[in-house]
């Protein structure tokens, strides 16, 4: 299981605000991250990647910067991330699934035109699948593929879902309705090739650099899925004691971040995604929530919990506990 962070905000942030200066920012994430499921392994070191537009002209493909190095010795990364700035940023830090090797081609996120995709997960018995999942991709999708994880063959599934794919912009209610019919034909080849007791877990993201759409979702009832939260506000700044905040000012959100994990100690600055629900970021900033409402929704189940939140070492603040 991975670690990424989603970001949209109405002026352009430097990436280091993001990326490396935050307590809980995405490079510690990569060795220190707190909320795994998988408790055996809390290290993402396979790889990471960074996605932007560029500002200047947002409606043109986004850039990515991938290494298979770890995030926190990519000496490259520092440097970029302390003189890029943009509006929308993706950042993912890698933890390699079994079978999946590490490579720069399977390191998130990907992009196809004005897309950009990642994913935290993984897809229970992904081989019994693959060959029938990849019958479902047309061929200009399927070439486009360079990799071979799940996350990616997951992406041009959600790709073949989009009437055209390559047009460069999207109405958020279509991204959603395409991410929807994704995680269905998923569910429906894993229920066909009967893998029913190994439960996958689905938290996409996917962005067409005006709206973000991420799931938190798992296909069973017995457990939480993997950890997402998401803070909103009119700044993320330091304070006084040089730690990262949300500033909330007025009533319009100027940022919106979504992350697997909080980047701050502040509990009050985030909210959790409810287990198997889709948040959407409109192109105004606007947070949506909908719930995923198929056979594995049930809002009354008592799901077994993912790790304790607030687990710090050092850093409780505002009446937090361990």
């Amino acid at each position: 299981m991975c670690r990424w962070i989603c970001y949209k905000a109405k002026s352009p942030v430097l990436l280091a605000e993001l990326l490396t200066r935050p307590q809980h920012s995405i490079i510690n994430q990569s060795f220190e991250c707190r909320l795994r499921l998988d408790e055996v392994r809390p290290l993402n070191a396979d790889g990471f990647g960074v996605g932007w537009y560029d500002p200047q002209e947002p409606r043109e493909p986004p850039c990515i910067f991938t290494s298979v190095l770890p995030a926190w010795s990519n000496p490259n990364l520092n440097r970029l991330s302390n003189k890029i700035k943009a509006n929308l940023v993706f950042c993912h830090v890698r933890a390699a699934s079994p079978g999946f090797p590490i490579s720069e081609a399977n390191c998130h996120p990907w992009s196809f035109g004005q897309l950009m995709w990642q994913h935290n997960g993984y897809i229970s018995g992904f081989n019994k699948i693959k060959r029938k999942l990849q019958a479902r991709i047309p061929d200009d999708i399927f070439h486009a593929v360079h990799g071979n994880t799940d996350s990616e063959w997951s992406f041009a599934l959600f790709l073949s879902m989009l009437s055209d794919p390559s047009k460069s912009e999207f109405c958020h209610y279509e991204l959603k309705d395409a991410l929807m019919r994704t995680i269905a034909i998923i569910n429906e080849l894993l229920a066909a090739a009967g893998v029913v007791d190994s439960p996958s877990l689905l938290n996409f993201a996917v962005t067409d650099g005006q709206s973000i759409l991420c799931t938190r979702y798992t296909n069973t009832t017995k457990r939480e899925a993997a950890s997402l939260y998401w803070s909103s506000g009119s700044k993320f700044t330091t304070d006084a004691d040089g730690q990262y905040h949300m500033v909330r000012e007025g009533k319009r959100e100027e940022i919106v971040v979504v992350s697997s994990e909080p980047l701050t100690f502040n509990k009050s600055d985030w909210c959790k995604v409810p287990d198997n629900t889709c948040i959407v970021v409109t192109p105004r900033s606007n947070v949506l929530l909908f719930p995923i409402e198929d056979q594995f929704w049930n809002p009354k189940t008592v799901r077994e919990p993912e790790v304790p939140w607030w687990t710090v070492v050092g850093q409780l603040r505002l009446g937090t506990s361990n």
